[in-house]
């Protein structure tokens, strides 16, 4: 009877146990997101997800992940799990087919996850320490696509300078910038940065002071 016990007693901490280590787990992609992290890092930076609506602003930073498409339905499923991007539909497998995750690294050391669509990346051919810019879609010829659940949540991607091009680089500022008027934000993307750039929102190149 004692050994009965001592079993049930064990299964009932290891299970006790895992439910915690679960609660951890979420409770560590819901927390405050610190300055520096890996790409696509689902413990301590949210997955590199700023918030669960599609990005609205434009973002010009360093490649530092492209995704793969094992990566990127595992993304999905943990990034659902924890309560984010359940406006894209939860296959796995299609959200890969269709969904280019890209990680992009600020000056700052913070790695925000973009989404761009598989079809209009794919011939980028992105390599990790490019300088590109992504911007959500806009304009007349970026209507919605019929029937597409997934066009909400994506933007456009572009390079602006090949990686080890110091000079290009240069000329640019990384951060997030405001979509109507190019004025840097905050690492949440909610308010301006003090003392931040603005810059030009054709060009993304900063304005002068």
């Amino acid at each position: 009877m004692l050994s009965r016990l001592k079993v049930a007693g064990s299964a009932r901490l290891a299970m006790h146990l895992g439910i915690a280590t679960a609660l951890f787990g979420i409770a560590m992609l819901i927390s405050p997101a610190p300055a520096r992290a890996a790409p696509f890092d689902c413990v301590a930076n949210h997955c590199g997800i700023l918030h669960d609506a599609p990005l609205r602003d434009f973002v010009v930073g360093t490649v530092d992940g492209v995704a793969t498409p094992s990566q990127s339905a595992a993304l999905l499923q943990t990034a659902q799990t924890a309560g984010y991007w359940h406006l894209f539909p939860a296959s796995a497998n299609a959200f890969a087919e269709k969904i280019q995750p890209i990680s992009v690294k600020l000056e700052n050391g913070q790695s925000i996850t973009v989404l761009a669509a598989v079809d209009e990346t794919r011939f980028l051919r992105l390599q990790n320490g490019e300088l590109i810019r992504f911007a959500p879609h806009r304009g007349l010829h970026e209507k919605p696509r019929p029937n597409d659940p997934y066009w909400v949540g994506v933007g456009c991607v572009a390079p602006l300078c090949l990686m080890g091009d110091a000079g290009c680089v240069a000329g640019y500022r990384t951060g997030l910038f405001r979509l109507a008027d190019g004025v840097q934000l905050d690492k949440t993307g909610a308010r301006p940065l003090p003392g931040g750039a603005v810059i030009d929102t054709m060009s993304m190149r900063p304005k002068p002071p």
